[in-house]
């Protein structure tokens, strides 16, 4: 059978496989139209090829025999391909793992500046003296933490002989400029003990107290504790992420809710499945 002939059964298919088996270049040819699984699901085999032992060469002294080195390599197709794991993705797995861990633990309001303190009235103190010279009663009120702008007053009842004669019965207001103020008041009195009672109202509405008498001075007020802020709550809750700037979306660091539970186990077995994945 001619070459033409042989090509030509090649690619119709009717070639016979021995034919191709003893025919080492209609074999590469066929290996190059069809492929090797292709050949070897026909029953096809790679041509053996024919070991040579040695070419010699005459250099004048006699012939010295060179072993041929056998082509071991494998072509490209078979080439084995090292398992890659997804590095990206497992950086960014373990990047949302820490996160979420390091918000229970510590809370990423620790080093990332998100909550905003709510605006709340500055802390009020009321608080008031007496003292008594030379038959005249001497009282001095003292008021921080005001709120500029706003209206205060103090009214007071001034008393002696153990509160059974008034002395005065009065007081003073003012819108608060600053918000510190010292008030001082003095009364001509005979006949002690000298007591008085007074009223800090804020916007006519009474806030703090203050009474005593000379020499056993007690105070009163009515004040709240100020409110927690920021600094006390750094802990993000995530289903209140998209008002991050309000403190209600903070909460205290050290303990989780079942969002943080869940996120923590999700990137948890995403990140080992990752790690243990072969691509």
């Amino acid at each position: 059978m001619s070459d033409s002939d042989r090509l030509k059964g090649l690619l119709d298919g009717s070639i016979e496989p021995s034919e191709i088996e003893e025919n080492p270049e209609l074999y590469s040819m066929a290996e190059r139209i069809y492929g090797r699984d292709a050949l070897e699901e026909m029953g096809v085999s790679r041509p053996a090829k024919p070991k040579v032992h040695g070419i010699s060469v005459s250099n004048g002294n006699g012939g010295v025999e060179l072993p041929e080195v056998e082509d071991t390599a494998e072509d490209s197709s078979d080439a084995v391909i090292n398992p890659r794991r997804p590095v990206f993705s497992i950086v960014i797995s373990l990047l949302c793992l820490s996160i979420v861990v390091s918000n229970v633990a510590i809370g990423i309001g620790s080093y990332v500046p998100l909550c905003e303190d709510e605006v709340v009235p500055k802390e009020l103190t009321y608080s008031s003296s007496a003292t008594v010279d030379e038959g005249s009663l001497l009282i001095s009120w003292t008021v921080t933490g005001m709120n500029i702008s706003s209206n205060y007053s103090i009214s007071w009842v001034v008393s002696e002989n153990g509160s059974n004669e008034i002395v005065d019965q009065g007081g003073s207001s003012w819108m608060a400029g600053e918000t510190v103020r010292i008030q001082t008041e003095n009364w001509m009195v005979t006949t002690p003990p000298y007591t008085y009672l007074s009223v800090l109202s804020l916007e006519g509405v009474a806030i703090a107290y203050s009474n005593g008498t000379v020499g056993d001075i007690s105070v009163m007020s009515d004040v709240e504790d100020p409110a927690e802020g920021c600094d006390e709550n750094t802990r993000l809750l995530w289903s209140e992420l998209p008002e991050y700037n309000d403190l209600s979306s903070w909460g205290e660091a050290g303990t989780g809710g079942i969002i943080d539970g869940a996120l923590m186990t999700v990137f948890g077995l995403l990140t080992l499945r990752l790690m243990l994945r072969k691509r």
